[in-house]
């Protein structure tokens, strides 16, 4: 298994990196550039070939994603280089590459230590509702070659058709085409995409972004990479709320694109108008097709940037004030037109109150001390560089960086604590989420705590140095400098990494060890993905269920109870189940008999035609007569939602019109025998 998940990490480089490299080098970025935001092409084309295919009626694959993808992207390079040889591109400096590798060094260790090191197989995953779709999709885009974002689904056959839905694939996409590149189980492919998303593609973006913003200083860039994963909510808390993937993918891109925007503004548009344009879809495409609300992310962003700009292009306050409030009346007219559209009108006033537990003060608190998840401790040193940092902004004269933070840590406040109408106006296009909001400010207070770490250097440094020139003479004291800035840097570094990644510590007081919230997250990952321990489909029921496959024909349809775990039966074991998701909504005529009534299909012929209809000639049960007070189930399961399955969870072992197949403890398999004609 862990062969096949580096393999899957391999294809998921090679799909991220090698064609994006060469289109991004059409626009004459620097090369560790132009590496750092390939994921930006990977991820667009990868998101979009398959809708093409899917218009064009051809089945989406390695051969016919691949091809394409690689098409799109060398044949732009080629042409350039041809028409551009010996034309003057921007230098890669030695530095940059070393920063390059320096940023993917501390991203990978970090990933090996919060997600895969605590993964007890390469085959392990999060038994949550939400991941049902994931699993579920990723299995049938690989069975079906049906990839595009335009009405994805999942291959069940008990939900009426959507007549048009859009469902932003692209995660799924990338984890399909890396299972199907490396030969391997859909459940290990995912593993690797993730892996790479946390541990490669959002740190090297991160690292485009910081270079963009601090090119001028090799120490703050050097920072950055540590700063970028201070912070315990990002990217972590997405493996373990929902888990969010499509946003975990749209957030890891979302500082590349940033990046971007930002070296074409200060290039110039007019001359480089052709690059921003192709850039740009690019960039709108990859985070829509990902998780549209990176867009957003990068709007709040954007909207800051331009209103510095407009603010700086005068030179006199009689011109400034008026650029700045004209600059942000427009961004806010926009925000809110585009809260009005209907298609965002739904998902601004999403009914979302999973986090709306904190009283104003409780919130206050949290965000001040940066406890961004739930249950989660708060970061305390981190809390206080970002202070620091933020008065270092000051006084740089670069405020603009700080709204966007802000912004993100006060709409995470607002949505922990109150649900009145500015929840939607600050928090809608994020689904009303607090964990969406707090993961990008994460993203965002990045810059700042680059600045707070560099502060604290420089005052160390001088300090230090104010020490040492009384012992030594003016011309050792500047030879010694250089080494005094490095050897402080290293120590606070190193000082600051070991109280902020360091997962546990002592206790006086309870004579325990309690948990960081490096740790705590670490600890959450590695329970919620355990094999070993108990879940709503157990290490026991997915063995049971690779029985059931040798115990029926191929392909035979299996009518399940999902919410006792067995909506996860078909994504991780490969069984064709009737019923793949929770949710009663939408459920085809036949479906609503048959989860209503299938318990009588011996006498009632509504029944009987229903499954025949259905083709249906196996029935699941994995908690048979186990009440939601016993076992594991879904936290969304309760007396009310188990009873909408009645007509399923009502047959036993005695109930006419089924035949025991398998049985094991409270797990069965029957045969649906009432139905024949």
């Amino acid at each position: 298994m862990w062969f096949s998940f580096f393999l899957c990490i391999l294809a998921c480089v090679v799909v991220l990196y090698l064609p994006g490299f060469f289109l991004f080098r059409c626009f004459s970025l620097d090369r560790p550039t132009c590496v750092a935001c390939a994921p930006l092409a990977g991820v667009a084309f990868v998101s979009l070939i398959p809708i093409a295919n899917a218009l064009l009626g051809i089945h989406s694959s390695v051969a016919t994603v691949l091809l394409p993808l690689f098409a799109i992207c060398l044949v732009p390079y080629f042409a350039w280089r041809i028409a551009k040889r010996g034309a003057a591109r921007e230098a890669d400096g030695a530095w940059r590459w070393k920063m390059l590798f320096w940023y993917a060094a501390v991203g990978i260790a970090v990933c090996v230590y919060m997600f895969i090191k605590p993964l007890d197989g390469a085959d392990s995953f999060y038994g949550r509702a939400d991941n049902a779709t994931h699993l579920n999709m990723v299995r049938y885009f690989i069975e079906s070659g049906h990839w595009s974002s335009l009405n994805p689904t999942t291959g069940d056959l008990a939900y009426e058709p959507d007549s048009f839905k859009f469902y932003p694939a692209g995660w799924h996409c990338l984890a399909a085409l890396a299972s199907m590149m490396a030969q391997a189980d859909p459940i290990v492919a995912i593993n690797a995409t993730n892996a790479v998303i946390s541990g490669l593609v959002y740190p090297l973006s991160m690292f485009a972004l910081m270079d963009k913003l601090f090119g001028g200083s090799k120490l703050s860039i050097a920072i950055g990479a540590i700063a970028s994963l201070a912070f315990a909510c990002f990217p972590w808390s997405f493996f373990i709320k929902g888990p969010l993937v499509s946003n975990l993918l749209s957030y890891a891109l979302l500082p590349a694109t940033l990046a971007l925007f930002i070296w074409y503004i200060r290039a110039g548009v007019r001359s480089h108008w052709k690059g921003m344009l192709t850039s740009g879809l690019i960039c709108g495409v990859a985070l829509a097709l990902s998780q549209a609300n990176a867009l957003f992310c990068a709007y709040i962003f954007i909207g800051s940037y331009l209103s510095h700009r407009a603010f700086m292009r005068w030179d006199t306050a009689k011109k400034r004030i008026p650029a700045l409030l004209g600059t942000v009346v427009l961004f806010v007219a926009v925000w809110f037109a585009l809260m009005q559209v209907p298609y965002l009108a739904s998902i601004v006033n999403f009914d979302d109150h999973g986090g709306l537990n904190f009283t104003p003060v409780e919130s206050i608190f949290a965000t001040l001390t940066l406890e961004l998840y739930a249950n989660q401790p708060p970061q305390l040193l981190l809390a206080l560089v970002s202070f620091v940092g933020i008065i270092a902004t000051l006084r740089a004269k670069r405020l603009w960086l700080i709204f966007p933070p802000l912004y993100m840590l006060v709409a995470y406040g607002v949505s922990r604590c109150t649900d009145a109408y500015i929840r939607s106006i600050l928090c809608g296009f994020w689904y009303n989420d607090p964990w969406r909001m707090a993961d990008c400010a994460a993203i965002f207070l990045g810059p700042i705590v680059v600045f707070g770490l560099t502060a604290i250097i420089r005052f160390v440094v001088r300090l230090a140095r104010r020490i040492r020139s009384r012992s030594l003479s003016e011309s050792t004291q500047a030879k010694d400098g250089l080494a005094t800035t490095r050897a402080v840097s290293i120590v606070v570094l190193v000082l600051f990494v070991v109280i902020n990644f360091f997962p546990t510590f002592p206790n006086p007081a309870t004579h325990k060890r309690d948990y960081t919230p490096f740790g705590f997250m670490r600890d959450r990952i590695a329970r919620e993905y355990s094999t070993e321990r108990d879940h709503v489909y157990s290490a026991k029921e997915k063995e049971f269920v690779e029985r059931v496959k040798e115990a029926i024909p191929e392909d035979a349809l299996v009518i399940n109870s999902p919410e006792d775990g067995s909506f996860l039966a078909y994504g991780v074991n490969d069984l064709n189940t009737y019923l793949r998701h929770y949710s009663v909504a939408s459920l085809t005529d036949d479906a609503e008999i048959i989860r209503k009534r299938l318990a009588d299909v011996a006498t009632d012929p509504e029944v009987q035609q229903a499954v025949n209809n259905a083709s249906a000639q196996y029935v699941l049960l994995l908690d048979q007569g186990i009440s939601p007070d016993e076992g594991e189930w879904l936290m969304q399961t309760n007396e009310k939602t188990l009873a909408r399955w009645d007509g399923i969870n009502r047959i036993t072992d005695d109930t006419p019109g089924f035949e025991t197949v398998l049985a094991d403890d409270d797990m069965r398999l029957y045969k649906i025998v009432g139905a024949d004609q």
